[in-house]
């Protein structure tokens, strides 16, 4: 059993997309090929062949040309694999999935959506986020409007907040 693999360029590096039998199971940003092979031997550690397969990737290959021609899209159709996930974690980014293109929510704001209170957690959550982009989690900020934290890093969540229309002003 192989899983399928994509990779889809943009202006601050690339996308590897990843695939298995229940949906994508991961998202991931590499700004250059070192840090590309430096994901695909983690999964070659891992003893899960990949096989690189772009017409396994076509609705997203769309979606994502869309997203970064600025485009308003909605990543929700694109079936996730959550099953390594614990049910916290599911919880938050099913929440985070449900922000808007082009609008930011809080740590604060999608904790009390499931009245929880620990904030932290919300963003340990977030950064186990395996699905970038699809996960909005770049769309969670603080609650005094600082970006907080970004797995990927700050430059490309100010990118894609950027993309999407959102002004640092506006947070």
């Amino acid at each position: 059993m192989s899983w399928s693999l994509t990779r889809i360029p943009f202006e601050k590096g690339s996308l590897l997309l990843i695939k298995n039998q229940k949906g994508l199971q991961s998202i991931k940003y590499g700004q250059n090929q070192s840090s590309i092979d430096l994901i695909l031997d983690q999964y070659n550690k891992s003893y899960v062949p990949l096989v690189w397969n772009e017409k396994a990737f076509e609705l997203e290959s769309e979606l994502f040309k869309q997203y970064f021609q600025g485009k308003p899209v909605d990543f929700t159709p694109l079936k996730l694999d959550f099953s390594s996930a614990t049910i916290f974690q599911k919880n938050i980014w099913s929440i985070t999935r449900k922000i808007p293109y082009g609008r930011v929510e809080t740590y604060k704001s999608v904790a009390q959506k499931i009245n929880h209170k620990g904030y932290r957690s919300v963003g340990r959550a977030l950064g186990r986020n395996s699905y970038l982009i699809a996960v909005p989690c770049h769309r969670v900020i603080r609650t005094n409007g600082d970006l907080g934290g970004f797995g990927s890093g700050l430059p490309l969540k100010k990118y894609l907040l950027y993309l999407e229309g959102i002004k640092q002003s506006e947070m």
